[in-house]
């Protein structure tokens, strides 16, 4: 966000701290040189008091333009650090608080809501080797816990009480805390099925094995309207969170995430904001909750009871969670769970239910193992290194709250051609429709001239990228081009030392598509033109980890006749055209798919449906390394992709548009705090060239967003203190071309 914003932002949110007082009750003596308790180790050093004042004096002046960066840092320091502080969870107890949360510290509040410690855990997922924690669940009823719709999604299939889930792809552990071993699992619970996914709130319930029958949380049946501006407690399990300002958010948080801590807050009035496909009414709270606090429980401070089951939130602004009193009003879910009375009953979530066909309460789940459904964004904490330089899996989510459920559908591939020894099909899996030629000599490769009016070359690859590219065969070359890896309508640049492309460049012709038929099944192909041990192969793939397709295959299926169109659709299935995806990720990207055929269709000529779209991974030093059991290698899995679209517009103009596939570019937008979503980003060429090496040209010109003032923009933090523009993209309306 920009500065005006923020300030409006912090002015906002100190009013409410502040009430009828005014902002000038908001003493700057009250930012403490030093502090007790939890904040000992943060080293936050003294902020002066002139500073905080002259800031104070400037938001009630809205002079919001003149407040310099110290001030504002200074009055977020009052808002989060000082107003809205976070403890650890210790034990069965939690660390003294300072003022003006120092009521918390008496044994009567802290015995009270130290109770509910320990039926709260961390949702794991142990068999992702990229993703082993969801978001935070809590205890609500008989072997039941309650988490997001968005965190269950990510092991799980389908809405409402028939719901796909494999045994052991999650768990819970009701420890995970600072002062706990990491190899202590004496609270550690398996979860044995998805009890339910609500098809209007964001809330799902886990049936756990072994959990004590007599113990749950109490569940409030009071009106979110009676709880406004009651003190509450937020426990779960923050991640570090890009949206925020990193430098206040590691001295609130002394650098130490992904454990279970308290952060008291007060509950606001209730919201409209969006969830999944619903418009939902949602309680508020101002506790400093980070992505990583999906499913966090929000507990009232004078009663101990649960009042809402957190979801999202907006940095400086407010956080969205389901009330209690809204689920207990559903009696497809109040017998369920332990709820602290009852109230009456209502139809208003009905047309949610009937829309999945799941008016039967306690139709059965299946134990059919599907794959893990697409899940939304969340934060991806940088991984810990290793002595040995290697990283470590460790990506907490994010879930999505637009993605929704994609198909599984596509188009078929019928064979052509005559096979030369692909990569062996793994044990246990049939043999496939996709049968691909390997005499590449007739490869013509990517058309630099195929949009008439604008040459658009390959990306050009530094000096130092050419050092980590795979070299092709000096027979096989196209065009003179030691990198090029021509295919049917595409080429491909490996990075040999990640053993994934550069990039992958396609031409799309919109007006030869052919009707090639129904897919058969998949196979993938080693590229003979280049080394083994500078591509993946079948051994890098295996449950929880997909071959996503970096040029996708409808973009190469056309030409002459439907014989041509499906030589070139199975030339895809290359592992030099691949890369490393976990399935929750590959899955969910059919929005991203999509934004191709909206431009095709929408903005080029509609003579001549033809478009350019280059592609490939965001490469970081920090990418967690994977290797398994079948592996001799390790290699690490990038975490976001990016693309670049190029047209011929119907006023005969050109446009190039750069995307951006992941989380780090949304992670400062409005409601997407806790789910780690699959979303695309839309942000300048300009900025893609800097993050990827790659020079893209002429297309600088061509990009319209980088001229500014797009309704909907915002700003990213960058990780040297900076910011650049994105625009997230929700539908095909929101690009700017």
């Amino acid at each position: 966000m920009d500065k005006l914003e923020k300030a409006k932002r912090l002015k906002d949110m100190l009013s409410q701290i502040a009430g009828m007082r005014g902002l000038e009750s908001i003493a700057p003596a009250g930012v403490k040189a030093e502090q007790s308790g939890a904040f000992e180790s943060l080293g936050v050093e003294r902020q002066r008091p002139d500073t905080v004042q002259s800031g104070l004096e400037k938001l009630a002046d809205n002079r919001h333009q003149d407040i310099t960066p110290d001030e504002m840092f200074g009055l977020e320091a009052i808002v989060l650090r000082q107003n809205r502080p976070v403890v650890f969870v210790r034990g069965n107890s939690y660390d003294d608080v300072d003022e003006p949360w120092s009521r918390l510290n008496g044994p009567e509040v802290k015995t009270r809501l130290s109770a509910s410690f320990p039926l709260i855990g961390r949702v794991e997922l142990p068999n992702s080797p990229i993703l082993p924690y969801a978001g935070t669940g809590f205890v609500v009823g008989k072997g039941l816990v309650a988490t997001n719709r968005h965190v269950a999604q990510i092991f799980s299939r389908g809405l409402g009480l028939t719901i796909q889930y494999r045994g052991g792809d999650a768990a819970i552990d009701f420890k995970r805390q600072e002062d706990t071993p990491q190899d202590d699992r004496s609270a550690y619970f398996a979860v044995r099925g998805v009890e339910m996914i609500h098809p209007y709130w964001d809330m799902a319930l886990l049936r756990v094995d072994g959990l004590p029958t007599d113990k749950m949380l109490r569940l409030s049946v009071r009106s979110p309207e009676e709880r406004v501006n009651r003190n509450i407690v937020a426990v779960g399990y923050p991640a570090r969170d890009d949206r925020s300002d990193l430098a206040l958010q590691d001295k609130i948080f002394g650098g130490v995430y992904y454990v279970k801590r308290l952060q008291p807050g007060v509950v606001r009035v209730r919201a409209q904001v969006q969830s999944f496909e619903n418009r939902v009414n949602a309680i508020t709270h101002d506790a400093s909750t980070l992505g990583g606090n999906s499913g966090s429980a929000i507990i009232d401070v004078d009663s101990g009871e649960v009042v809402a089951l957190h979801f999202a939130g907006e940095y400086l602004k407010a956080n969205y969670a389901v009330p209690m009193f809204e689920l207990a009003r559903d009696p497809r879910v109040a017998p369920k769970l332990n709820f602290d009375g009852t109230v009456a009953a209502t139809s208003d979530f009905d047309p949610a239910w009937r829309s999945i066909n799941a008016e039967a309460a306690g139709a059965p789940a299946p134990a059919t193992p599907p794959p893990p459904q697409p899940s939304v964004p969340l934060q991806s904490p940088k991984a810990p290194t290793a002595d040995d330089g290697e990283t470590t899996w460790i990506v907490p989510l994010r879930v999505t709250v637009s993605v929704g459920t994609p198909s599984r559908s596509s188009p078929t591939v019928r064979s052509v051609g005559t096979a030369v020894s692909p990569t062996a099909p793994a044990a246990g899996e049939a043999e496939e429709g996709v049968v691909v030629n390997q005499d590449y000599s007739d490869r013509p490769g990517y058309d630099p001239n195929f949009l008439d009016s604008l040459k658009v070359p390959l990306p050009a690859i530094s000096s130092a990228m050419e050092q980590d590219t795979a070299t092709v065969q000096p027979n096989a070359r196209k065009n003179g081009d030691p990198f090029e890896l021509a295919y049917y309508h595409y080429s491909v640049y490996m990075n040999k030392r990640r053993r994934t492309a550069w990039f992958s460049a396609a031409n799309i012709d919109g007006d030869r598509r052919q009707p090639i038929g129904k897919r058969e099944g998949d196979r993938w192909y080693l590229d003979t033109r280049i080394d083994r041990s500078e591509q993946l192969g079948q051994e890098a793939y295996e449950h929880g980890i997909d071959r996503g397709h970096l040029t996708r295959r409808d973009d190469t299926a056309w030409g002459d006749d439907v014989k041509s169109a499906t030589a070139a659709n199975n030339d895809t299935f290359h592992f030099t055209n691949c890369a490393l995806q976990a399935s929750p990720f590959n899955r969910g990207k059919d929005r991203w798919q999509g934004l191709e055929q909206f431009l095709l269709e929408q903005h080029a000529k509609k003579d001549r449906r033809r478009m350019t779209v280059i592609t490939g991974p965001l490469f970081s030093p920090n990418d967690p390394v994977y290797k398994n059991d079948r592996m001799k290698y390790s290699v690490r899995c990038p975490l976001q992709y990016w693309k670049v679209c190029v047209l011929i517009r119907r006023d005969d103009t050109p446009a190039a548009t750069g995307f951006v596939l992941g989380q780090e570019d949304i992670q400062s937008l409005p409601g997407f705090e806790e789910a780690f979503d699959v979303a695309a980003a839309q942000i300048r060429i300009a900025d893609l060239e800097k993050r990827t090496g790659l020079d893209f040209g002429r297309l600088r010109e061509f990009d319209h967003f980088a001229e500014g003032g797009a309704p909907g923009t915002l700003e990213a933090p960058t990780a040297t203190g900076g910011s650049r523009p994105i625009k997230v993209i929700r539908s095909g309306e929101d690009i700017v071309i």
